[in-house]
């Protein structure tokens, strides 16, 4: 089993995937206040035990392009330790490998990405507008994203 993370500002959104096509379990775990990090690690350490997954994927925050902000990098170095501290394999990879994986599908944005994730199609939050703040339900399809980027590298 795989289990996709995306770090946000607001906690994480995750995604288990036993196939590309066989989500088992996802959604969001929130995280307020000071010493957002840790308690993001926390949630992140009990979807580990809950779920055992073979696998953690996680998006490269330091890409060329990336604009993730210091404490997400943290986190991310962070749950990648915690993976490793566990045996569980990490793969990173890039949001432009992400949306290589999705151009074969005519999809570019985050929105379009989302759309074309069907099996969580009644969870896609209304398409945001430049002013507004992305809806974290998005995470959710964020990390599902990179659960497919994952699988399509798999079968390269």
């Amino acid at each position: 089993m795989v289990l996709a993370l995306y770090p946000t500002n607001r906690g994480v959104g995750f995604i288990l995937m036993r196939g590309p096509l066989s989500p088992v379990d996802w959604g969001t775990r929130g995280a307020r206040g000071k010493q957002k990090n840790a308690r993001c690690l926390e949630k992140v350490m009990a979807l580990i035990d809950a779920h055992q997954p073979d696998a953690i994927v996680l998006e490269d925050p330091t890409a060329p392009g990336s604009s993730r902000s210091p404490r997400i990098k943290r986190l991310t170095r962070g749950i990648a330790t915690l993976a490793d501290s566990r045996a569980i394999d990490v793969h990173v990879y890039p949001r432009s490998r992400v949306k290589e994986c999705f151009e074969k599908f005519g999809a570019r944005t985050r929105h379009e990405i989302a759309m074309v994730i069907t099996a969580l199609e009644r969870f896609v939050p209304r398409r945001r507008r430049v002013w507004e703040v992305e809806d974290p339900r998005m995470s959710i399809f964020n990390a599902t994203a990179l659960a497919v980027t994952y699988f399509d590298a798999a079968e390269k």
